[in-house]
């Protein structure tokens, strides 16, 4: 049993129900307290187990020895012209995690009205993509279950009554599969009616390729995959891709192929498209053929300028005729609007906020989270 602490106290929201049972009866609690303590967490948002009225007063004295119960730190808030609201968290030892709240009206016969979370999973990531900043930051560390699950708990929270968050998106700061073992413990109290219930297919995972681990997520759970594709030769993804070098683009997509996709579902594939790099017609000619026998979607995102790099943005008129070469060839293809970007919101500029925060460090007790799977 995986054991998270915090001032010496078992962190209870990065338990899984089961293994909450467990520690619950191994203290003398009937095995029914478990799901009581955890509906009161996760439906309730409870701080203090003094809250929770249908369990005795002793009962309760105990659990808030033995188990604590935490939130992030909201550090900063900043609200788009567009709508989206970026949410700046502290976490137990001082750093700072960034979660987007992206809410879409939808279009009438079409689509329905979202409110989509962009999640965090790690402090930083190891990834370096050549195009994304929060690249620059490096890792940190990994994110505990808790501090992965309380970004939804928590904007939610902060909505007006009647709104709910509809979807959530793991492409927020990190690399997810990277915290495969903590993602996936995050994931099933998200997934579970007795926690935040929301439904699988509404919950989209993003990786830039990590080959065993996409298969290992896909074991456990069905959510939607998303993969981080962003050019269309070996040669030219390990210029902006170093994970290319690890798991080279024939490998992913033979991974992609062999992905155990339920009825309805495909596989995402994100192209950050980069003026003059990878948005040319033999790049549109051989995605097209890299699409063959994979169930899938594409969607084009045009690069998000920014002064810290060279890197410019196709023309929206390039990057529509770029979407019907694709259509026309029987892909299905949609292009990502820009949002937040005036709050640094915007795909590939998240930890911008952050960087010029200042960071106290704070004392947490128990072992540090290992990092799992690696990459080279």
């Amino acid at each position: 049993m995986a054991r998270f602490l915090t001032d010496g106290r078992i962190d209870l929201k990065s338990m899984t129900l089961d293994e909450l049972q467990a520690e619950l009866v191994a203290l003398g609690h009937p095995r029914f307290r478990a799901k009581q303590v955890y509906k009161w967490v996760w439906q309730r948002g409870v701080s203090d187990f003094m809250d929770m009225s249908n369990i005795a007063k002793d009962a309760r004295t105990q659990l808030a020895e033995h188990f604590s119960i935490d939130f992030l730190a909201p550090a900063m808030r900043l609200d788009s012209e567009d709508g989206t609201t970026k949410y700046v968290w502290q976490v137990a030892d001082g750093h700072h995690i960034e979660s987007v709240l992206i809410p879409d009206p939808g279009i009438e016969g079409h689509s329905k009205p979202r409110m989509t979370l962009c999640m965090s999973s790690q402090v930083g990531c190891a990834m370096a993509c050549s195009f994304c900043l929060t690249g620059d930051l490096g890792l940190t560390r990994n994110l505990r279950p808790a501090e992965i699950i309380n970004q939804a708990l928590q904007v939610q929270a902060s909505l007006p009554e009647g709104q709910r968050i509809t979807n959530l998106v793991f492409m927020g700061m990190g690399e997810p599969l990277h915290n495969l073992s903590n993602l996936l413990r995050a994931l099933g109290v998200l997934l579970d009616e007795d926690g935040l219930n929301f439904s699988h297919r509404k919950v989209t995972v993003s990786t830039v390729g990590l080959v065993p681990q996409m298969l290992k997520l896909a074991s456990v759970t069905p959510v939607n995959l998303a993969v981080s594709l962003n050019a269309t030769t070996e040669e030219t993804r390990a210029q902006v891709m170093p994970i290319t070098r690890r798991y080279g683009l024939e490998d992913l997509m033979r991974g992609c192929r062999e992905f155990p996709l339920p009825h309805a579902k495909r596989i995402t594939f994100e192209y950050v498209m980069m003026r003059g790099f990878n948005d040319t017609w033999d790049d549109a000619a051989r995605l097209v053929k890299l699409m063959s026998g994979v169930k899938s979607k594409v969607n084009l995102i045009p690069y998000n300028e920014n002064p810290q790099r060279e890197i410019l943005r196709p023309s929206d008129e390039h990057v529509k005729a770029f979407q019907h070469f694709l259509v026309s060839r029987g892909v299905q293809c949609s292009v990502r609007r820009t949002r937040g970007i005036d709050v640094s919101a915007a795909c590939g500029q998240l930890g911008k906020a952050t960087q010029g925060l200042r960071i106290e460090e704070a004392n947490i007790e128990g072992p540090t989270v290992s990092l799992d799977d690696a990459p080279a």
